[in-house]
């Protein structure tokens, strides 16, 4: 049996597109048939590890909540928390689900870095209300003691301070323009979401020790926040002026 061979030219054609990925007009050559979007290998690569990320994304969150143990329905997440004695709500989401999952740029992530230094200082103030609250459920005698431990922000041990370097880096990696690289936003997302994961744990530990509260420890409660929250406001400004 013989099969006779053929030969088949496809001409090239050039064209002039605008990329997806890097928004570059480039000039390149391609076969003919559905016209390219992507301008390298570098950019193709790129987007399909983006969509790849965000697929996962939605995965995670159109997956349902673990049932948890002895039939107890999962606490929400909260998005929302008063701090006393002003009742000043506050949001612990600040948007960083969609400033993550749109970050491209260095100005995204310079946009980011300042959410999370407001995040950070909510951090210290909710985990002021907590030592307050769990002190007067489990420990009222030292309540003081604990208080002062809890403002003492200059303590390099505390994860604070960690993070507010961490955070003070990432700044200075951002400066300018251009995309974000694989590095940068790994660092980000990862800092972001360990972030918001204490503050939503603080926030939850608070939650549970103030059901156990009587009246008047509220009320102490609530005169104790007060004047942590004005001196955590003094210690910070001084920070600052340093």
């Amino acid at each position: 049996m013989i099969v006779n061979q053929h030969i088949r030219r496809m001409p090239m054609r050039t064209i002039t597109i605008i990329c997806r990925w890097c928004g570059n007009e480039v000039t390149i050559q391609s076969y003919p048939g559905r016209t390219p979007t992507l301008c390298s290998r570098a950019c193709a690569e790129a987007a399909r590890k983006d969509h790849d990320r965000q697929r996962r994304a939605a995965e995670r969150a159109n997956k349902p909540a673990p049932v948890s143990p002895r039939g107890r329905k999962p606490k929400p997440r909260p998005t929302r928390f008063v701090l006393w004695p002003s009742q000043v709500d506050r949001s612990l989401d600040r948007s960083l689900d969609r400033q993550l999952k749109a970050m491209q740029t260095k100005a995204n992530g310079r946009q980011l870095v300042a959410t999370l230094e407001v995040l950070l200082l909510e951090y210290l103030a909710v985990n002021v209300r907590w030592v307050i609250l769990e002190c007067l459920v489990r420990e009222p005698q030292k309540l003081a003691e604990r208080t002062e431990v809890s403002l003492s922000i200059d303590d390099p041990k505390l994860d604070y301070r960690r993070w507010q370097r961490e955070v003070d880096l990432m700044r200075s990696e951002l400066a300018g323009n251009g995309k974000l690289n694989q590095s940068q936003r790994d660092q980000l997302w990862s800092l972001a979401r360990t972030i918001e994961s204490k503050v939503v744990g603080r926030h939850g530990l608070s939650a549970d020790c103030e059901d156990g509260l009587t009246g008047a420890q509220r009320a102490t409660a609530e005169r104790a926040l007060a004047a942590a929250l004005v001196r955590l406001e003094g210690l910070l400004a001084g920070a600052e002026s340093k």
